[in-house]
């Protein structure tokens, strides 16, 4: 009788799994250069899973923080070099993105979410 249970949950947990809508991805490549960002607006779908690769061709080390209602997400990548992130789509708004090294205050954009 304790396998016919067994078995039950995990045919349930089977059923479940496959309920929801499927998750969109979505791939986005900023460019830094000396002190700027290439794109410098970036759009994105609610729902959808980001892929954010900054790619730095400058010869300066650059980071790129979005601020986010739910806390800040930070990544850096040296000259030369690239940097990937993942975040959720999952707030509509617009949201600020800026660069944290001092000194390059004018490096800014903006990532806007919209509803699908």
């Amino acid at each position: 009788m304790r396998w016919l249970r067994s078995l039950a949950c995990i045919t349930l947990l089977a059923i479940l799994s496959g309920c929801g809508p499927p998750l969109h991805e979505r791939s986005i490549t900023v460019e830094s250069t000396e002190m700027r960002f290439i794109p410098d607006r970036l759009e994105a779908t609610l729902g959808e899973q980001v892929f954010l690769n900054l790619r730095n061709t400058g010869k300066l080390g650059h980071s790129l923080t979005f601020q986010f209602p739910s806390g800040d997400r930070t990544i850096s990548a040296e000259g030369g070099m690239e940097a990937i992130m993942a975040f959720p789509a999952n707030v509509e708004g617009s949201f600020r993105f800026y660069c944290s090294v001092p000194g390059h205050a004018g490096m800014e954009g903006v990532i806007v979410i919209r509803k699908p």
